[in-house]
């Protein structure tokens, strides 16, 4: 009986696993078609669409990174830090140049 119930444990396990991966892609067509709707139906300012589709990707990308590409902050956390310093560094090098010009 004992083995039944470590047996059905994994199999439980992996649909936890499998339906996070559906959220997670459901959650991304979202965004997506929230980008769409931005500039199909005038819903936001001209001035807006550009950043909003960019904020708009930059989470999709943290979602693929975190759900479909397995990155996780307690096995890699090195990684995580230096990828999240990167892009720190990166968006104010972008702002700083956008002030200047």
């Amino acid at each position: 009986m004992e083995a039944k119930a470590q047996q059905s444990q994994p199999q439980a396990e992996k649909q936890v696993g499998g339906m996070k991966y559906v959220v997670s892609f459901g959650l991304m067509l979202v965004l997506t078609g929230l980008a769409f709707a931005a500039v199909i139906m005038n819903i936001v300012p001209q001035q807006w669409i550009i950043p909003i589709i960019l904020g708009l990707a930059t989470v999709q990308v943290f979602m693929q990174l975190f759900s479909f590409m397995h990155l996780d902050f307690k096995k890699e956390a090195t990684i995580v830090t230096f990828m999240f310093s990167g892009i720190f560094f990166g968006l104010v090098c972008a702002v700083g140049v956008a002030f200047l010009s």
